[in-house]
């Protein structure tokens, strides 16, 4: 009984931050169904319904087990919903960036800019990549990047948008 109440306690953790994950996404990366009703309401409160019935069973037994296993649903939910991948992208392309800076020092910004994302999209042509490295700095490029690689709107993920600006602003090397 009681692994049957720590496993259905770790499923509604699970549904809960699932469905926190899908809402972080871009509107373009979203799937369809996130959008219906049952999934934005019906599936959050089935996963609190289970966790809290999970791990109120077991803690209610005082099982030794259903408080390891709290601790531990608990613990991984955190690191899940810490995890971003915006910022990891954005670390990666600073640090490109300052490695390119290190191992050319004598070349422009425009140049390492271009390097970087000849890298990221091969297939785009000269024209496209000038275009796209022209007139910028780094945490715009950055930023840039980031909207195409992930197919953000600004229009569209304001909100996302937002926070991903300021994300960028903050993990900026200071030059």
């Amino acid at each position: 009984m009681t692994l049957l109440a720590i496993l259905s306690g770790m499923l509604g953790a699970f549904l809960f931050v699932w469905t926190l994950s899908i809402r972080r996404l871009s509107v373009a990366q979203q799937p369809a169904f996130s959008k219906a009703g049952w999934f934005v309401w019906g599936v959050p409160l089935l996963g609190m319904i289970l966790f809290m019935g999970g791990f109120g069973l077991t803690l209610g037994e005082g099982s030794a087990w259903g408080l390891a296993g709290l601790a531990i649903t608990v613990a991984l939910g955190i690191l899940l919903l810490r995890h971003d991948s915006y910022s990891a992208m954005a670390r990666i392309l600073f640090d490109d960036y300052l490695s390119l800076k290190k191992e050319n020092p004598g070349s422009s910004d425009f140049d390492l800019f271009y390097s970087i994302v000849k890298s990221r999209r091969p297939r785009w042509n000269e024209d496209r990549i000038m275009e796209f490295c022209a007139g910028k700095d780094v945490q715009q490029l950055v930023l840039l990047l980031l909207l195409t690689e992930y197919e953000i709107h600004p229009l569209n993920d304001m909100r996302l948008y937002e926070r991903l600006k300021t994300k960028v602003e903050a993990l900026a090397p200071r030059l």
